[in-house]
């Protein structure tokens, strides 16, 4: 007679176990499924703390164990359109050429001038 076959049952998602939108993954695929850009995604995790690219809350939607909520239905009241929350993107200050009276391309040169970026023209140190 053949032991019983132990049966393991996983607590986590397949995949890396330290993916940082882990936490949030149904979120993410709630919200994309709200019809929000990954963009927008990315802005409300960077809002909360959680940096990442856009390209892994891609990931994090497109993963093979995401179960797609449905969107919550519409209600049928008439009367004005809710707005949807505006992404909370962090504002970083002004920046330093915001008052810089000269065009991009004359800054651009400026910087230029200064910087060789041929490695083989670069200047040596003596030893």
């Amino acid at each position: 007679m053949q032991p019983d076959r132990m049966h393991l049952q996983p607590t986590r998602p397949p995949g890396r176990a330290n993916r940082k939108a882990l936490v949030h993954a149904a979120e993410i695929r709630r919200l994309r499924a709200s019809g929000y850009s990954l963009e927008a995604i990315r802005h409300m995790l960077a809002a909360v703390g959680v940096v990442v690219s856009r390209s892994t809350v891609h990931r994090e939607v497109t993963r093979p164990d995401a179960r797609v909520p449905t969107p919550p239905p519409v209600a049928s009241t008439v009367g004005p359109p809710i707005p949807a929350p505006a992404a909370a993107v962090p504002w970083l200050g002004p920046t330093p050429f915001a008052t810089d009276p000269r065009s991009g391309k004359e800054i651009a040169e400026a910087f230029m001038k200064g910087h060789i970026t041929n490695p083989l023209m670069q200047v040596r140190n003596p030893r």
